[in-house]
């Protein structure tokens, strides 16, 4: 049986690089991801990744574009999971002057730690999920400049019958 996770995540460019965040829960091996977490029941969407960001790096931001909704099938550890994650273009809400990584109030408890990365560097990196490092490059590469895509990832074929792929909305 498959529990579902409803998740958002902060896509924030600064200065041509996406704001990553290195976790390290000494679970499994570390790994680089998006900024965000589950949505609370009654709480909106823009709402929710307003209030991730600011819980695990202290900063205020405003979503400004959906620009993914990933439907993502994976197991960890004896769980298996149907992740839906919401995918925003964040914006800080007041101008940066300077260093961006220097205004964070990182959330260590929460084993934040955030990180700029280059395209290149994305792709180089152990980014999770792994099927969007490709996409968010190339898109970080186009400024976001496309519409809303579906993105599928099933890693559990056979037990799913989810098709795994991008789709244009």
């Amino acid at each position: 049986m498959l529990s579902l996770n409803l998740v958002v995540r902060a896509v924030i460019v600064h200065e041509h690089k996406l704001l990553v965040t290195a976790l390290d829960d000494g679970k499994r091996p570390l790994f680089y991801t998006l900024l965000g977490g589950h949505l609370h029941l009654g709480e909106s969407l823009l709402e929710c990744v307003k209030r991730e960001v600011d819980e695990e790096i202290g900063l205020q931001t405003v979503p400004s574009k959906l620009l993914y909704i990933v439907e993502n099938y994976f197991a960890r550890e004896t769980e298996r999971l149907h992740e839906i994650g919401y995918y925003f273009l964040c914006h800080p809400a007041q101008p940066v002057a300077g260093e961006l990584l220097d205004l964070l109030d990182p959330n260590f408890e929460e084993w934040i730690s955030p990180e700029l990365m280059s395209g290149d560097e994305l792709r180089a990196s152990e980014f999770q999920p792994s099927a969007l490092k490709e996409l968010l490059a190339r898109d970080l590469a186009a400024k976001f400049a496309e519409g809303p895509k579906l993105v599928v990832i099933n890693e559990l074929p056979g037990d799913v019958e989810a098709e795994s792929g991008i789709y244009r909305l």
